[in-house]
């Protein structure tokens, strides 16, 4: 009997030890996700769609470094990338732009009766990737500074964000925002047609 108690303590011993082996130290620091390390390793501008993916991406929950906080994510359609891609290129506008407002700036109301605030940071493309099914982004702006998204596009959710007009609340694109330092992981956003 003393052997088998020896034998199922030393059982126990070895599985305690494999199961702290595999475990973090608690003092380990935070880990970045593959995602953002794909999106800041993102060159070139590329796009295969087979749907219309233009409008404006909200924000479900907010984003906020400092006193900017996202305001939107806006896609234009593919003939303004294929644009962009050709050489095409501005420096107000890009086929895929991240807007962020100064939430300590002065507001004002637009013809539609609708709060917005004066200053607001654009974040124009230095890279793109985007496909049916995911969308990959790299910008900065001298507000912000760099920002990187790798994010999940779910072409059904989209396709009945679009057929409502944009009056559905689901997410559509769901994934990793940075905005310098900080990540916001599990970011999702909806839908909206605009104006």
């Amino acid at each position: 009997m003393r052997k088998w108690i020896i034998v199922g303590a030393a059982a126990l011993a070895v599985a305690a030890c494999e199961r702290q082996a595999a475990q973090p130290p608690v003092d380990a620091g935070p880990t970045q996700t593959g995602a953002t390390d794909q999106a800041g390793r993102l060159s070139g501008f590329r796009h295969d769609l087979s749907q219309d993916v233009s409008g404006y991406y909200m924000p479900a929950t907010p984003a906020e470094v400092g006193t900017w906080r996202l305001r939107s994510i806006s896609v234009l359609s593919q003939d303004d990338m294929d644009a962009w891609e050709g050489g095409q290129q501005g420096e107000l506008y890009g086929p895929i732009m991240i807007e962020f407002d100064n939430v300590t700036s002065p507001t004002g109301v637009n013809e539609l009766g609708q709060e917005y605030y004066s200053q607001t940071a654009r974040v124009l493309p230095e890279a793109y990737d985007v496909t049916d099914t995911r969308v990959r982004f790299r910008g900065r702006s001298p507000e912000v500074g760099i920002v990187t998204l790798d994010a999940e596009l779910d072409g059904d959710a989209l396709g009945l964000a679009r057929r409502d007009l944009g009056s559905s609340e689901g997410p559509v694109l769901t994934g990793t925002l940075t905005v310098g330092e900080r990540v916001f992981e599990g970011q999702q956003f909806r839908w909206w047609m605009g104006d």
